[in-house]
């Protein structure tokens, strides 16, 4: 049911209301639906003189000349012990009286009625013509809880950082694209609570282990679960990933028990699964140098892009057509110190690290690549990095560039779902382009720390509107011993929560601090409402106030 906003207006104070008053209510409906007149035969329901009057002097003849629905009138009346009085076709609207004021209650279900005020009040006994306030409802006792930046909890600030929370809210969350995660398994991601969601939707467009050669990639190593996780994970209010409404492909090509180069031959078969089965983007947080067979190993001079089969791999598949995300590697404090391979292929976005404050992470990986391109590209956040542990089912705290690639690679996803047209190196491009040091690359953190509002902006031409005051939704509605009221704002301030009965007679108000964006309001009733209708209304620093009606069961 839509939210529909109700504005009391009272003419003379409520005193002293009880069951044996007479009271009256102004009813305004929010519609003339399936009305059997119509303004292409106005004689139905005007005289002839009137639409004279109208033709003469060029006056259409309009919906608020139709009288008011009989079906809504009726519908009214026979829901209690009401008389109408009036009804307006103007407005709307009818007015209603009945003996009982706790009649009104039952009207708060119809879906029709857009408004209802109390208009007259009749005292059948006087009290010096004032009488003292009685509440319709015992004292109540009632508790509110606030969780900031809903429904992120505690990956606001990495996904702040990108400003990929604007897609978001956009509705940019992944929906439609597929994305291969190309690891070393995904262990327990078939009972991880966070990744449940997956399952419940069948995202999980397939597995398949490129080691073991088989479909079963759930008892492998954990470090795909943790990296998906970043990507894909959400527990409402406490933990939501880059893209948690994307598609998976779950690859299985590394071998964590030994470090051998066939490993990268397993990764070609990966990707060119993928790309026959239809992703639209590879997550690879793997990459390497050195191996247990030192012949093996790579030199720098390697990594130019050209010469190890899996960046010519990466190359390729990019030219399919295929957006490949590539952690730099982990080396920044170690004497090799530079990225490792597929990092340096050309047509990859390679990622160094950061925190969530943008500062960069020392063991971060650091280019350029030995041909002298610039890498990493771009920085995200891999240096404490929330994701949710395959182990414990609970969220943790993680190092290391194989988080900061699922990062982007989930905000990659965001960015090319708002622009379809896009291919995959101008979205590349498009990104490097709105980062923090675009025009003074560096071989530490490449052109910088995107900002996908910005590039989506320039994409589209979308202007971001800052949050505005307002109540986005309250449920469950009707309600009983608690109510979620979620809440946009343009700062953090200190909003007051009012809540009163149909008839405008208050019961109960607190103050609760909230942050800048979208915020959970839970109140908790610790004594019981009585079950009726209720106003609720939040009060804004600025002066707005803004009100909802409720049903209490």
């Amino acid at each position: 049911m839509g939210t529909r906003f109700f504005f009391l207006l009272y003419l003379f104070p409520l005193l002293g209301i009880t069951q044996n008053d007479t009271i009256k209510f102004w009813i305004q409906f929010t519609d003339k639906q399936n009305s059997i007149y119509s303004t292409a035969n106005p004689s139905q329901f005007l005289a002839e003189r009137a639409i004279l009057r109208r033709e003469k002097q060029g006056i259409l003849i309009k919906e608020n000349d139709l009288p008011v629905n009989k079906n809504y009138i009726d519908s009214v009346l026979n829901s209690g012990s009401f008389f109408l009085q009036n009804q307006s076709k103007w407005f709307n609207a009818i007015t209603i009286s009945t003996d009982d004021s706790s009649n009104i209650n039952v009207l708060g279900g119809i879906s029709f009625i857009q408004s209802i005020k109390n208009v007259q009040f009749l005292q059948k006994e006087y009290n010096d013509g004032f009488s003292s306030f009685e509440p319709t409802t015992k004292q109540v006792i009632v508790q509110a809880s606030n969780q900031e930046h809903y429904p992120y909890g505690k990956t606001y600030e990495q996904l702040e950082l990108h400003k990929i929370t604007h897609l978001h809210e956009y509705g940019l969350k992944g929906q439609g694209m597929h994305i291969a995660v190309i690891d070393a398994g995904f262990l327990n991601v078939n009972t991880t609570t966070g990744l449940a969601h997956l399952f419940d939707d069948n995202r999980i467009l397939s597995t398949k282990d490129f080691v073991d050669h088989d479909d079963y990639v759930y008892d492998a190593h954990f470090h795909g679960a943790a990296v998906l996780s970043i990507i894909a994970g959400y527990i409402p209010g406490e933990y939501f990933g880059s893209a948690p409404l994307a598609s998976f492909h779950l690859l299985r090509s590394e071998d964590s028990e030994s470090e051998l180069i066939v490993e990268e031959d397993n990764w070609i078969a990966a990707a060119e699964y993928a790309d026959s089965v239809g992703a639209d983007i590879i997550n690879t947080s793997l990459g390497y140098t050195q191996f247990d067979d030192t012949t093996q190993n790579h030199t720098y001079s390697d990594l130019d892009g050209n010469t190890t089969r899996i960046a010519i791999a990466s190359d390729i598949a990019a030219s399919k057509g295929l957006l490949l995300v590539t952690s730099a590697g982990n080396s920044g404090n170690s004497p090799w110190k530079y990225i490792s391979t597929p990092a340096d292929a050309d047509s990859v976005l390679t990622i160094a690290a950061v925190n969530e404050n943008g500062e960069r992470a020392d063991f971060s990986s650091v280019g350029p690549s030995a041909d002298g391109d610039v890498k990493p590209n771009i920085a995200s956040v891999g240096w404490d990095t929330y994701y949710i542990s395959p182990y414990s089912n609970q969220i943790e705290r993680g190092n290391g560039t194989s988080f900061s690639s699922p990062m982007v690679t989930g905000m990659v996803a965001c960015l090319w779902q708002g622009l379809p047209n896009l291919t995959n190196m101008e979205i590349i491009k498009l990104i490097e382009q709105n980062s923090s040091q675009y025009n003074t690359p560096d071989s530490l953190i490449g052109f910088g720390i995107p900002n996908f509002s910005n590039a989506y902006h320039q994409g589209s031409g979308v202007v971001y509107e800052q949050p505005k005051n307002k109540i986005i939704s309250s449920y469950p509605n009707p309600f009983s011993q608690s109510l979620n009221i979620e809440i946009s704002s343009d700062k953090k301030q200190t909003i007051v929560i009012e809540i009163k009965n149909y008839l405008g007679q208050p019961i109960k108000s607190l103050a609760q601090s909230i942050s800048n964006g979208r915020n959970l309001t839970t109140l908790s009733f610790i004594s019981a409402l009585n079950s009726g209708m209720y106003i609720l209304t939040v009060h804004f620093e600025n002066g707005t106030s803004i009100s909802e009606k409720l049903i209490k069961l």
